[in-house]
C-alpha cells in the first residue's frame, strides 16, 4: 500500500495505491490485483479517479506461457483487456499471439467498442 499527498498544479493530489502481492493460485498460475484512487482538489473543480487492474500469468512450460491484463478506468469509463500467448519454440526464437480490446462502459453492447486488435508476431534467431 502506498499513500501520496502533495501539490498538483494549483491544488492538491491525494493518491492511494493498493497493490496485492502476486498470489500463486497454482504452481503455474499467478494473479496480481491492484487499485489506484486519486483525489484531486483544484480551485476550478475537484475530481476523483479510480483504476482497477488484474494481471494474471499461466505457465504451460518454462518456454510457453499466457498472460492477461484486465483493467477499468473511471476517468474515461473504459474497460480494456490484453491477452498474450508466448512460445519460445527454439532458443531466441518466439511466437507471440496478442489480442487487445477497449470498451466504453457507458455504451451498451458492441456499440461501446473503441478498438480491437489481433496480432501475430513470429521471430527467428539466425546465428552465423
Amino acid at each position: 500500500m502506498s499513500l501520496q499527498a502533495g501539490g498538483f498544479y494549483d491544488g492538491t493530489l491525494t493518491a492511494v495505491n493498493l497493490s496485492g502481492a502476486r498470489v500463486a493460485l497454482l504452481k503455474q498460475l499467478s494473479v496480481e490485483p491492484s487499485m489506484t484512487i486519486n483525489v484531486v482538489r483544484l480551485p476550478y473543480g475537484n475530481f476523483n479517479t479510480r483504476l482497477f487492474r488484474v494481471r494474471s500469468d499461466y505457465a504451460f512450460s518454462p518456454r510457453m506461457f499466457a498472460s492477461a491484463l484486465l483493467q477499468y478506468s473511471s476517468t474515461d469509463h473504459v474497460f480494456s483487456s490484453n491477452l498474450r500467448y508466448r512460445w519460445e519454440y527454439l532458443p531466441g526464437s518466439e511466437l507471440f499471439v496478442v489480442y487487445t480490446d477497449e470498451h466504453d462502459t457507458l455504451q451498451p453492447g458492441l456499440s461501446g467498442l473503441r478498438n480491437r486488435a489481433f496480432v501475430v508476431k513470429f521471430n527467428r534467431l539466425f546465428r552465423l
